[in-house]
């Protein structure tokens, strides 16, 4: 199979391959020419990539992204729910982001509007809402824990777009700091180029402006 090499750490020889079946691949190797942008050819072995070949040397043509349909903010919000729902891998433009972040408020506002009514009508109108009322809120927090999964992950993926490991979303576990430390990051733009946590979100995977030629 072939593929583009996506990221690459020479100091660890770890990398990650974008193959030609829209497939990623990891790989371990010290041969000379790895780098970002360059064609190779590999073997898939248990979804690892093995026995790499450059195809192509000298300079790098400039990688060309394709754009990635704009999905809306709905439909953002819908893939985040669904297909990424758990996924914590790649990376999350600040629109697919904050498309999360507006639906969430939205729907959690929405699931807490009944409990005021029930408790208008407990203190107001004299029936007996109480019942009613723990089932209500009960359902509320099912709706809660069920969107904090794909929270998580959809903020996991936004600090990779930029740059950043997955892992300083702990950070937002410090009072007022990590809030704003998640806000501030939340805002920044993407990295152009790909990074270890694969292409930019805004294309799908680079077009190629030279023909393969072996090495």
């Amino acid at each position: 199979m072939r593929g583009e090499i996506l990221s690459y750490d020479p100091t660890t020889g770890e990398g990650l391959i974008s193959g030609d079946d829209l497939q990623r691949y990891a790989f371990t190797s010290a041969a000379a020419g790895l780098e970002p942008g360059r064609r190779v050819d590999f073997v898939v072995q248990d979804d690892q990539a093995l026995s790499l070949m450059v195809l192509r040397d000298g300079p790098l043509a400039p990688a060309v992204y394709a754009p990635e349909p704009d999905l809306g903010l709905w439909g953002y919000f819908v893939r985040c729910i669904t297909d990424l729902y758990i996924e914590g891998h790649g990376r999350a433009r600040r629109k697919e982001y904050w498309s999360f972040a507006l639906f969430h408020f939205l729907i959690l506002m929405l699931a807490f509007m009944p409990i005021i009514g029930l408790a208008v009508l407990d203190a107001e109108a004299g029936y007996d809402m109480e019942a009613w009322g723990v089932a209500w809120i009960c359902i509320v927090a099912l709706v809660y824990f069920a969107l904090i999964v794909p929270y998580v992950c959809v903020t996991i993926r936004r600090f990779h777009d930029v740059g950043l490991t997955g892992w300083l979303i702990l950070i937002g576990l410090v009072p007022y700091v990590g809030g704003l430390f998640t806000f501030i990051v939340s805002l920044l733009p993407s990295q152009p180029d790909a990074n270890v946590h694969g292409a930019p979100p805004k294309g799908s995977r680079a077009l190629q402006t030279r023909q393969d030629r072996p090495a």
